[in-house]
């Protein structure tokens, strides 16, 4: 057999300054602040070798790892959030595809025409499958249906009073099996309101046909395809919720659908927004499409050469023939029982202060699957008040975390922080604590994203990448003082640097490259000594 994994994991030089889009396995599943593969890969490349113990304290939806694996390293991977991990291990499982067709058509023959007849669409004595119904402040407004045919998606303009009728003798008292009952955390930023339960994100039929096809997905037997699943069942969940809104388009139609033609699907993006006009999509054909999609990404899967094998704990990661760990606990807690000195190569992309409540975003997910989750110790600066988790506890829990980091790293070995933030107080507890620890600053670079993402579009804390920060531990190290810069006390440098920059490009440039450029250049390095400006101080005089 071709060794494709050699071929598909490929370094190009010139490709990793360019993030690839997600596609395959990464493509299966949602989540937040994803970097690009291609480029993660390049530092595990840049930085450690075959067999190296590879950790990313914060990993999130597992690119570090699968990446790990896949470039023959010993992948260990620590996340607070029970739905990271889950989604980690899924991203890694291989299985048999004709095992998963089977799995799924069993599944369909229990579960596609029940759920099937929650949407039924009665027209001339024929009965179609709705596919999507369009409400509007509670009103149903149009019923979407396949018409048996190769023509899916025909449109029926109007609601019949029967089409209303089946559409309400649903009630959220129906359901006989789990569902989400939990209240959110009050954070009006992410649109979540305590006094509002999560199963409210879905109409009573969607809940009702959610609540039965999980339930049906429980009872397969093999836990591996059950996990799998699972996973399809959670990365289909936000379409089938209310928040998958209304995109209209402009300009004239034609064809006999001229009224609604110009009306398409949108998705869920992030946090808990109920648009006024949102689209009740049919549960069978949102899990479907994604089990299509997962199917092909684990057909591709199965015919890379790689295996993972999973570890209990470090011990047997270290010194047996396993190459896997993943620990559902916080950085601080899982990494305690890490020996000194142990690790190869560190990777990680921690929380940025208060840019995105991993936790409280994945409240949908976790709940759905019934983990337990360890709100308390997460690090992070939220915006809800019923957390109490502010700047100050945010600084002590991640410097704790980055302690914890530098006395597991193997001397003279590397450490890459990924980091995004227009925060004065988070940069200067960020450097002047990495500061008092034995790492000497390598490299600096910034890395976009293969996606736009809401986050970091509309944010007035991040940036449009990135920041990489690359040290080297060095138990030697004499620790040199830190200066800040202000724009008040070095408004010349900045001013100096800046125009500097703007004169380099043809037609200016955006706010978010000036930054790159200065953390890119020597402008932070001085005589062995590093300068590190204060990213909203400089941001201000930007765009004052």
């Amino acid at each position: 057999m071709i060794d494709r994994q050699m071929i598909l994991f490929k370094t190009d030089t010139e490709d990793q300054a360019k993030p690839n889009t997600y596609t395959g396995i990464y493509s299966m599943h949602k989540y937040w602040s994803k970097k690009p593969y291609n480029i993660v890969r390049s530092f595990i490349y840049n930085y450690s070798k075959e067999n190296d113990i590879v950790l990313d304290p914060f990993c999130g939806s597992g690119i570090s790892i699968t990446e790990s694996i896949f470039t023959r390293r010993k992948a260990f991977g620590i996340d607070i959030n029970p739905a990271a991990i889950f989604i980690t291990r899924q991203l890694l499982m291989k299985a048999s595809p004709r095992e998963l067709q089977y799995q799924f058509d069993q599944l369909a023959k229990r579960c596609r025409d029940k759920i099937n007849s929650f949407y039924s669409v009665k027209r001339n004595d024929k009965v179609f499958v709705g596919t999507h119904f369009l409400w509007e402040d509670e009103n149903l407004k149009e019923v979407w249906c396949s018409n048996g045919g190769n023509r899916i998606g025909k449109i029926i303009d109007t609601p019949t009073e029967e089409d209303i009728k089946l559409a309400r003798s649903f009630t959220y008292g129906d359901n006989l099996h789990h569902y989400p009952c939990r209240r959110f955390f009050h954070n009006p930023r992410i649109n979540a309101y305590r006094e509002s339960k999560i199963y409210e994100l879905f109409t009573p039929r969607n809940l009702m046909a959610l609540s039965f096809l999980l339930n049906e997905i429980n009872q397969i037997t093999e836990h591996k395809l059950r996990d799998i699943f699972r996973f399809c069942f959670t990365a289909s969940v936000g379409q089938a919720s209310r928040m998958v809104f209304v995109v209209k388009r402009r300009g004239k139609t034609k064809g006999e659908f001229d009224k609604t033609q110009g009306k398409e699907v949108g998705s869920w993006v992030i946090g808990y927004w109920v648009p006024e006009e949102s689209f009740e999509i049919n549960v069978w054909n949102c899990f479907e499409n994604r089990w299509r999609r997962i199917l092909k990404a684990k057909k591709e899967q199965a015919e890379i050469e790689y295996t993972s094998t999973e570890a209990r704990n470090f011990h047997e990661l270290r010194d047996e023939f396993c190459n896997t760990l993943l620990i559902n606990d916080s950085a601080i807690n899982a990494l305690r029982s890490v020996p000194d000195n142990s690790i190869d190569y560190i990777i990680t992309d921690p929380p940025h202060g208060d840019r995105i409540p991993y936790l409280e975003l994945s409240m949908m997910w976790n709940e759905w699957l019934q983990f337990d989750v360890n709100y308390d110790d997460e690090i992070v600066i939220s915006d809800s008040k019923d957390r109490s988790k502010g700047k100050e506890e945010y600084h002590r829990l991640l410097n704790q975390a980055l302690s914890e980091i530098e006395r597991v790293l193997k001397p003279n070995h590397f450490f890459s922080l990924m980091f995004n933030s227009l925060d004065d107080d988070t940069w200067v507890n960020l450097i002047q604590h990495i500061n008092s620890l034995m790492f000497d600053l390598h490299k600096i670079e910034t890395i976009g994203y293969s996606a736009n993402s809401v986050v970091q579009d509309n944010r007035g804390t991040g940036l449009k990448t990135d920041f990489v920060f690359t040290f080297r531990k060095n138990i030697e190290r004499h620790i040199n003082p830190i200066e800040i810069y202000s724009c008040k006390e070095h408004e010349k440098d900045f001013v100096m640097a800046i125009s500097e920059c703007i004169k380099a490009g043809r037609n200016g440039k955006e706010t978010y490259e000036i930054l790159n450029h200065l953390g890119d250049g020597s402008f932070f390095i001085r005589i062995k000594v590093t300068l590190l400006i204060t990213k909203g101080c400089l941001y201000t005089l930007l765009t004052v």
